[in-house]
């Protein structure tokens, strides 16, 4: 399953001694289990992904900073330290499904988060097909996906692990499909929380892609940080 970049476009990385929720120390490394889950087979997928700092350029006020995921992909984020803004900047992609949202794109408008709310524009990327004619049938459309920090956590336990000063952000979207002319626009409701941890990064991702359309029904992703180093 090629997931790996969409489960991408938020890494950030875990480690108490930076004070950064986007740390950019070259070689910096995380492993997180990625399981999804479909309600229409009731089977789980589960995968390891591995996240590398591979390259880091200072250009006056602004990081550049590339990483390297295990399926060979590459992206590049623009980190601008004076404004706090963390910006996806170029996507390499080792598989041939696309990104139909932007590539380069805002992903935190605030890295110090006073700004509690913004929006980000996203894609679906767990929904599919299983019945016919909409056998692996994957709907891409774009939307607004509107993110806004719900809970602070001054310690967050994640399988006996503590993780500190962590954000809970909550993002909401809709948008629809069609995936058979014969029929009406299939409408998808998104949920997606992240805990978002200082010097860390996501240490916990769960995300819904959610239709009323039985042949597709509802999808799920749970991503959770094995290890970092």
């Amino acid at each position: 399953m090629k997931l790996v970049y969409f489960l991408v476009f938020i890494i950030i990385s875990c480690d108490s001694r930076d004070s950064e929720y986007f740390p950019s120390n070259l070689g910096s490394k995380w492993i997180y289990s990625v399981k999804v889950k479909s309600s229409y087979t009731g089977k789980i997928n589960e995968k390891r992904v591995m996240i590398l700092n591979a390259e880091k350029k200072n250009r006056g006020k602004i990081i550049e900073l590339s990483r390297l995921y295990s399926d060979g992909s590459y992206y590049t984020y623009e980190i601008d330290k004076k404004k706090k803004i963390l910006t996806r900047s170029s996507v390499i992609l080792t598989f041939n499904e696309g990104i139909i949202e932007p590539v380069k794109k805002t992903i935190y408008p605030d890295l110090s988060f006073k700004q509690k709310e913004w929006i980000v524009k996203e894609q679906l990327f767990l929904v599919k097909g299983f019945q016919p004619p909409l056998l692996n049938v994957k709907p891409r459309s774009q939307f607004d996906m509107n993110y806004k920090i719900i809970k602070n956590h001054n310690r967050f336990n994640l399988n006996g692990v503590i993780y500190k000063n962590c954000k809970e952000i909550l993002g909401k979207g809709i948008t629809n499909f069609i995936g058979d002319t014969r029929s009406g626009p299939i409408e998808v409701e998104i949920l997606n929380t992240e805990f978002l941890c200082e010097g860390v990064g996501i240490v916990k991702q769960v995300r819904y892609e959610n239709t009323n359309a039985s042949a597709f029904g509802n999808m799920s992703l749970t991503k959770e940080l094995i290890s970092f180093k």
